[in-house]
């Protein structure tokens, strides 16, 4: 498509009246009332304020200057087959609820983001960012303007989206997974290569960079001072750190700076709370009741739910029909994201077919939230083939909700304040961020005169720190923030002001000496995210200027204090990047400094200054200094073998290493055989002599453990031939576990196919720690996928060992290029799933549709499963707590009950101990250290047993969990026990 400029008609536009509207739709009692089906966090309010026919398929919503909503339609998903159109949505009966809506533009390929600008709207039209004209102000565009392409399209949810308008008069969006190659519009030369990156643009400039590591998901929010946050399926919550720009090139710098702000994991997923009867997960049972399916993140900054609900963001969740709201915390440089509320969410609905995929606030404070209403969600691509032929993928194509959700006592702002100069200066210290972020924009839009100038400066004396952000921002864009303002920002009481004026302040480093001054000052300030801003603001100067040049002392003085206060990795990055040329000179210091260094900030300067062989020279030497400690040097040098570049004469580096290795010290000497390694010099004699005797001794049981994990260090850069013997023999759960850890590390570095069968061979030998490693390298090295099959037609591994989730099946049976291969995986388990006893199930789902007795349940439960199962304040905890079973479906349990190892977790693998005197125990391994082993057996009884005293210790592939349920129930018994397990007791 070559998508330059149309004329809008009037014919695209058309009207539904509220009779209709309120017909068809049903609502109209609704808004004293929660919906039908859903549960709110008592204090708010819940109203559905436009549905069907109204609108179809939403999935954005936004206001614009004069307060009204405008909703993106697209209902294209999943199949690509129509294209997107915006709305415009009018209250005219002034009730509350929406009785009218009007095309603004159709025919807007797969947009799925769009963003109010100067008289129109921004579009991101994936391949394209669209720019629709509305000069008359009618609601209806006047023409389309392409101003990118290049953008990437494919997997609908993976699209670019997100745009947002940033304080500092960019816009920023989210990359979505799909990348893309942008550029300018009819400037094929101005391509960037987004490269898993968020970006931004300005409109103005016409420029355009990369923000830093997407999360890759749907949505973009941004705090009241500009910091991100995002989201994506399984890792809800997201902050970008500090932007990429400050790396500038420093490739053994660059790491991603967007963390998972998250602080309520289980073992790497969000625990929430949906409510009524789940649906069968189609890909991922085992991720009922976490997040999967975030999106839409939104910072709430409406300012209108009081103070426990500012600094907080939202997230939805379409697949378990729930809204989940976090607090966000500082957490050194960074920031953490707290639940808000204790085993609950905000709002959670029984409705399978309600998916909040995106979230606004509004002029009133409230939050509205944007329901596509389908019946399915998920993309097909990921619904696996036998069960998408039993899915309607349209249902629901044809409905649509928008909710708000109040405390009941906001007020909508008056827009027409937005119409004076004073008005929207005012409107700049309003605790409703929509507010605020829209007079921003509109006083962006055109030129200032005097009133909106000495308003800002006004502003900036206020002790309202938004407004005083806002308008610091304005004038610095406009040109008019003068240095002395400036410099009273950085003195400012409140922290994220000093950050701000930081930010701003960067560009004038190099001209202005007094705030060059203030800007090194402030390395020592009392709050570790402004020292971070400080440091990073610093790196922004040309170190081969004057004004650098003049303050490099002063600098480096003030980068060794801030060493000295807490640093975490965000700080330390900073000050390394902050160093620039410098870098050795700083390390030098900290590493002579009285106070101990820290050492992840001493291994990053070492790689800056390690850049050059003049450079690594001098990091080696200073390491060879008798005051530093061995464990530090290794730590340097281990992290050096893995950053340094490839350098030239590298010979002269010889004296430097070989002071080191006089240390005798067995782990640095092998650090720096790695180093060696990596320049391309030879192993020194002395490694290479430590290294033959380590074959000998790293199964010598009578050395202490520790000294064996040495040894088998040691042995890293040898060839595979010469110390496989002995890799092997570290395997078996009798070693120690750490050198069970380090020897499959070590081979998993190799590609021989005596590797995967080795593994296959020992499986029942290899502890339950170390187990779940083998099983995926089985399983992501193609060269084991024989054995691994071989393995499991064999039984010598229990398919339930394997974790087979969606993805994980899809390696053997879609991801390889080996067809025999496919085959045979085929014949193990489907896409659909693993399942080993589909006799067993398919007798027993009648009880799916009978009528269960949770009470009745309960003793079914007390008779068959108390032995090794708790719920609630029943039964023995042996196996899985199931109290919080009811979170998966009726369909779910069934398969878990009756197929026990058709998926089980390994910590719930059986195993058999035998002692030397002939005793034997089978259970599940509840603790297991180098000496001991302690067995939780069925009813609850502990058995621990030393080691050095056990004939056999092995797995035996099996849940604890019998098979064989559906023989001593009945159909009925089996709904009785399902009641129990997803109603309580």
């Amino acid at each position: 498509m070559q998508h330059h400029t149309y004329i809008a008609s009037p014919f695209f536009s058309y009207a539904y009246t509220a009779f209709l509207f309120l017909a068809l739709s049903g609502f109209a009692c609704q808004k004293t009332s929660t919906p039908e089906g859903f549960q709110i966090e008592p204090g708010f309010k819940l109203e559905r304020v436009a549905a069907e026919p109204l609108i179809k398929d939403p999935v954005d919503l936004e206001f614009n200057e004069r307060g009204e909503a405008m909703v993106l339609e697209m209902p294209g998903y999943p199949f690509e087959d129509r294209q997107s159109r915006l709305l415009v949505l009018q209250d005219k009966n002034k009730d509350g609820t929406y009785d009218d809506s009007s095309v603004f533009a159709e025919g807007l390929q797969l947009a799925n983001s769009f963003l109010p600008y100067k008289k129109g709207v921004l579009v991101a039209a994936p391949p394209y960012l669209l720019f629709l004209h509305d000069e008359d102000k009618n609601n209806v565009a006047d023409k389309v303007d392409t101003l990118m392409g290049g953008f990437s399209t494919g997997n609908l949810q993976h699209n670019y989206n997100g745009l947002t308008y940033g304080l500092d008069n960019w816009i920023y969006a989210a990359n979505g997974g799909n990348d893309g190659k942008p550029y300018w519009w009819g400037d094929s030369s101005s391509v960037m290569d987004l490269r898993g990156q968020d970006f931004r643009f300005n409109l103005e400039t016409r420029t355009m960079e990369r923000l830093g590591e997407s999360s890759g998901g749907f949505g973009l929010a941004m705090d009241e001072y500009g910091r991100m946050y995002e989201t994506y399926n399984l890792t809800h919550i997201s902050t970008l750190v500090f932007p990429a720009r400050y790396f500038k090139g420093k490739d053994h710098l660059e790491k991603s700076t967007l963390e998972n702000a998250s602080n309520h994991e289980e073992s790497g997923l969000a625990r929430i709370y949906p409510i009524g009867e789940q649906e069968s997960r189609v890909n991922h049972p085992e991720q009922s009741g976490y997040f999967s399916g975030s999106c839409g993140i939104t910072y709430y900054g409406g300012g209108a739910f009081g103070e426990e609900y500012d600094h907080t963001v939202w997230v939805a969740d379409v697949v378990l029909n729930l809204v989940h709201v976090d607090k966000i915390k500082a957490n050194g440089a960074s920031f953490s994201a707290q639940r808000q509320l204790d085993k609950r969410d905000l709002l959670a609905s029984s409705d399978r077919a309600f998916r909040p995929v995106n979230m606004n606030v509004g002029p009133d404070g409230s939050m509205y939230l944007v329901d596509m209403y389908r019946k399915v969600i998920e993309h097909p691509e990921w619904i696996p083939d036998d069960i998408e032929k039993t899915l309607d993928l349209e249902a629901g194509k044809d409905q649509g909700r928008i909710y708000r959700i109040s405390k009941g006592n906001e007020r909508a702002y008056d827009v027409a304040q937005f119409k004076t100069e004073i008005g929207l200066v005012q409107a700049l210290a309003h605790p409703n961020q929509w507010v605020r972020k829209t007079a921003h924009r509109l006083l962006m839009e055109q030129k200032l005169g005097q009133t909106s100038l000495h308003g800002l400066k006004g502003l900036l004396k206020d002790k309202n720190p938004l407004a005083k952000v806002h308008a610091l921002n304005i004038l610095a864009a406009q040109g008019e923030l003068t240095g002395k303002e400036l410099a009273a920002a950085l003195a400012d009481q409140e922290a994220a002001i000093r950050e701000t004026a930081l930010q701003l302040a960067e560009s004038e480093l190099e001209n202005d000496p007094n705030l060059l001054q203030t800007c090194i000052q402030l390395l020592n300030d009392p709050d570790q995210r402004v020292r971070m801003q400080a440091a990073l603001s610093l790196s922004t100067l040309d170190d081969t200027s004057a004004a650098y040049q003049k303050q490099r002392t002063a600098i480096l003085k003030g980068l060794n204090a801030a060493a000295q206060k807490s640093v975490d990795t965000w700080n330390t990055c900073a000050i390394a990047l902050a160093a620039q040329g410098s870098a050795g000179d700083l390390f030098a210091s900290l590493l002579q400094s009285n106070q101990p260094a820290n050492s992840e900030l001493l291994a990053v300067l070492a790689q800056s200054a390690g850049q050059s062989t003049q450079g690594l020279q001098s990091v080696l030497q200073q390491l060879a200094a008798p005051k530093t400690s061995n464990a530090t040097r290794q730590s340097i040098v281990q992290q050096l073998s893995q950053e340094v570049p490839k350098l030239s004469g590298t010979a002269t580096l010889e004296p430097a290493l070989k002071a080191l290795e006089q240390s005798r010290d067995l782990g640095l000497i092998s650090a720096s055989a790695a180093l060696r390694q990596r320049l391309n010099l030879p192993p020194s004699a002395e490694f290479l002599s430590l290294s033959r005797s380590a074959l000998q001794k790293v199964n010598d049981v009578s050395l202490p453990d520790s000294t064996r994990v040495q040894q088998l260090a040691l042995l890293t850069l040898l060839p595979y031939a010469q110390k496989s013997k002995v890799l092997f023999a570290c395997l078996p759960n009798s070693q120690p576990i750490q050198l069970q850890e380090e020897a499959l590390r070590q081979l998993a570095n190799y590609a021989e196919p005596e590797i995967g069968r080795r593994l296959v061979q020992l499986w029942a030998e290899l502890g339950p720690h170390i187990r779940k490693y083998a099983g995926d390298l089985l399983l992501d090295r193609e060269i084991h996928h024989d054995a691994l099959l071989t393995g499991l037609e064999k039984g010598q591994i229990n398919i339930g060992e394997m974790n087979f989730d969606l993805e994980r099946r899809r390696t053997l049976l879609w991801w390889t290029d080996n067809e025999n291969t496919k085959r045979r995986a085929e014949k193990l388990f489907s896409d659909a799933a693993v399942v080993t006893r589909q006799a067993a199930i398919d007798k027993m789902k009648p009880a799916l549709t009978l009528k269960g007795t949770a009470a009745k349940g309960k003793t079914v439960f007390e008779t068959h499963c108390a032995t090794c199962h708790r719920y609630g304040n029943t039964g023995v905890e042996v196996g899985p707590v199931l109290t919080e079973i009811s979170r998966k479906s009726k369909a779910t349990l069934l398969h878990d009950i009756l197929d026990p190892n058709a998926a089980a977790d390994p910590k719930y693998i059986s195993h058999r101990l035998e002692s030397k005197d002939g005793l034997s125990h089978l259970g599940i391994v509840a603790a297991e250290t180098d000496q001991n082993v302690t067995l939780l057996k069925m009813g609850g009884e502990k058995v621990t047993l030393a080691k050095k005293e056990l004939k056999s210790f092995r797995s035996m592939g099996t849940s604890l969990m019998m098979e064989g349920l559906e023989n001593a129930i009945t159909a009925q018994e089996m709904g009785d026990l399902l009641a129990f397990l997803q109603g309580g007791e």
